[in-house]
């Protein structure tokens, strides 16, 4: 319908002249080749943000999952020996409250869970009746009222984890208990100490093996119940001065909000290099102890 109107002879004789189109059609050549640069460019940027845009996606979605898994693997590990903690109470309250059979029973215990140091059983009066393993036998007779753990403690609650603390034997150390209850009526409790490496150190291993991440498990307080670096352990962000400012500021965050990320960059030890580390986090609570489970990224 607008077929062009030039003569035909002159179309054909010069088809084979290459400036020929560009002469009939200088307009649309032009507009041409440059929608085809503009279309060519931003088909450019927009796979190149479609790419980069796929790749934060998936670290960002990486990261998530593995505090998701090691809070899972954490509070799994709580629950079993929670459990066997109970069961062991149970035991005790149904008659075993002297010296002998209630060390048998911390016996039982200790080679059932996975994370148990050390475990006593403390009668109502706060008096440790017995302990196992025997290392720390020199605790039998002691009075362990200045811990707090009385009957108004473990109102309500079935079993307790205490913050890390340092302990009479000398460790530092979380400690999982529960009260023992004979017909309702308090009859102590059966504490047992572990050490951050039983709790945390597979989970650690989980994540750097399949994720290439570190783990971090800070108190509310600022405190470092756990760190894949062992000279970090037991310290606290917040008010130890040898920490920089801007892991400080990075901790503070952490510590105020019940999940998030952040950064902070830091001087590695010995060296003159600059680090930066992404953080990603989110709480466990357990026992009436809040924890904030950390994921270091480089």
């Amino acid at each position: 319908m607008f077929a062009c109107r030039r003569d035909p002879s002159i179309v054909s004789s010069n088809l084979t002249d290459p400036t020929f189109f560009e002469t009939l059609f200088p307009v649309i050549n032009l507009e041409y080749r440059m929608r085809l640069s503009l279309l060519l460019f931003i088909g450019l940027f927009v796979c190149s943000a479609v790419i980069s845009a796929g790749c934060i996606d998936a670290k960002d979605a990486s990261q998530e999952n593995a505090v998701s898994e090691a809070i899972s693997m954490i509070n799994l590990s709580l629950s079993e020996s929670a459990d066997w903690m109970t069961q062991a109470a149970d035991e005790i309250a149904a008659g075993k409250t002297d010296a002998d059979s209630s060390k048998q029973v911390l016996a039982d215990l200790y080679q059932k869970s996975t994370l148990a140091q050390t475990i006593l059983y403390a009668n109502e009066s706060m008096i440790v009746v017995s302990v196992y393993p025997d290392i720390i036998l020199s605790s039998v007779g002691s009075d362990q009222s200045a811990y707090g753990t009385d009957e108004a403690y473990y109102s309500g609650k079935t079993i307790a984890l205490t913050e890390y603390l340092h302990l009479d034997d000398g460790t530092n150390a979380s400690v999982l208990s529960a009260p023992v209850y004979t017909g309702g009526e308090w009859k102590g409790y059966i504490s047992m100490s572990f050490d951050s490496s039983r709790l945390f150190g597979d989970v650690e291993k989980y994540l750097f093996e399949n994720y290439g991440y570190h783990l971090c498990v800070l108190q509310t307080d600022g405190l470092q119940v756990y760190d894949y670096d062992l000279r970090e352990r037991g310290k606290n962000i917040l008010t130890d001065p040898s920490y920089p400012d801007d892991v400080k500021t990075a901790a503070l965050e952490v510590c105020r909000e019940t999940s998030g990320t952040t950064e902070y960059t830091y001087q590695k030890t010995g060296s003159d290099e600059i680090v930066q580390k992404t953080v990603v986090w989110d709480t466990l609570e357990f026992g009436g102890q809040t924890w904030r489970v950390l994921i270091l990224v480089e």
